[in-house]
């Protein structure tokens, strides 16, 4: 049997041979002139959050409610306007991948590899158990539940029961990060980016593997060094996708030819996010980096947020967003990386990135808070 080493990703834990002293300690956040402002519009205690666990529960919005869960297994429905409750159930369950699905279905999966559909009312409809954890949410597309588990597996369920339709399995390295990145599906297709550093494309009816690409390559002399897991987001745009890798490389592949375009050196555990003005990612070191989209080019670079555990990059009309583990939410300039605004929320941390939605920006922090704000210029009133 493989014996699994699976290892947190944070400024605690990056100290990997010894004296945690030697840990880079966290910039110092520097003061700045707001050009932006942000307003808390509501906040609600969700539950018991994830505490100190690098537990990524990733919330869903669909149409006009956020669904959102904790780790004990509260599971609880919001109207975005104003945070009001809609719905909400207990399962008896520690979860561990966030809730995924659509307006009709959700999706729960829990830490013994249990998978759950609810319906738009928080509803039990089927129960069954996958091979393993799940860590990322479930996704939903023709009538199947696509799952991704940390023992290699990319799984099938039908919908309508949950039963198995088809599984597509893969050798995990004897070390690898602890997480999953969520596979992306697109045109009949499922883009999923390996623990091993590849990237293969199934097709979603069968999953018989259509092409399969190496994102990075090992290289070293210790298993440390040879890491090259893919974990992080990763974001297809026309016939163009972007992913990048720890210890590895961030590319753009042609979809279309199962062919790279380019790719660049650089180290990202969190993944990448694209917008017309440029490709973003925070690396290992949490610095931020915007590249041109064509070519991989550095557009600009940020290291002001260095080893403050930040989140994956997301935007918000010409800003970029990302959380930090003391629960800081920083805007910077998507155009040069300058810091425009920044806001405290409940001090407890912030791991999954910030949903931007409509324009307005909902953050979880780890003890079970959800925020909702709204961004605005400084000099506009109220």
């Amino acid at each position: 049997m493989i014996r699994y080493f699976l290892i947190f990703l944070s400024a605690l834990f990056l100290a990997a041979c010894g004296d945690s002293d030697n840990s880079e300690p966290p910039a110092e956040l520097v003061d700045f002139e707001q050009s932006l402002k942000i307003d808390e519009l509501w906040s609600v205690s969700t539950g018991s959050g994830v505490g100190q666990q690098y537990i990524k529960l990733f919330p869903l919005i669909v149409d006009d409610v956020i669904v959102v869960a904790d780790r004990q297994g509260e599971v609880s429905a919001y109207k975005l306007a104003n945070g009001k409750e809609l719905w909400s159930t207990q399962l008896d369950l520690v979860l561990s991948g966030g809730v995924g699905g659509n307006k009709d279905h959700l999706v729960l999966t829990g830490r013994n590899g249990h998978v759950l559909m609810l319906d738009a009312k928080g509803k039990l409809k089927w129960k069954v158990d996958a091979s393993s954890e799940v860590l990322m949410p479930a996704q939903i597309a023709a009538n199947r539940v696509i799952i991704r588990s940390v023992d290699g597996r990319i799984s099938a369920l039908n919908i309508e029961n949950g039963n198995e339709v088809w599984t597509y399995k893969r050798d995990v390295p004897a070390l690898s990060l602890r997480g999953n990145s969520s596979p992306i599906i697109k045109q009949g297709y499922i883009f999923a980016g390996l623990d091993n550093g590849r990237l293969v494309a199934l097709d979603l009816l069968d999953g018989h593997e259509v092409f399969d690409i190496a994102v990075a390559s090992p290289s070293g002399r210790s298993e440390l060094e040879r890491l090259v897991d893919i974990d992080g987001h990763s974001v297809i745009d026309k016939d163009t996708l972007y992913m990048g890798s720890y210890q590895g490389r961030v590319v753009s592949i042609d979809i279309r030819r199962g062919q790279m375009a380019w790719s660049r050196k650089l180290s990202t555990y969190t993944g990448v996010e694209f917008a017309t003005t440029g490709l973003f990612l925070s690396d290992d070191k949490d610095h931020i980096w915007a590249l041109d989209s064509a070519n991989g080019a550095t557009l600009w670079k940020q290291e002001k947020l260095k080893a403050r555990q930040i989140t994956r990059p997301v935007v918000l009309r010409n800003t970029l967003v990302v959380a930090d583990f003391e629960g800081y939410i920083h805007l910077l300039s998507a155009f040069d990386g300058h810091f425009v605004a920044r806001v405290e929320t409940d001090g407890s941390g912030v791991i999954v990135p910030p949903i931007v939605h409509n324009g307005r920006l909902y953050v979880m922090t780890r003890d079970g808070e959800l925020i909702a704000y709204h961004i605005k210029l400084a000099t506009e009133n109220s």
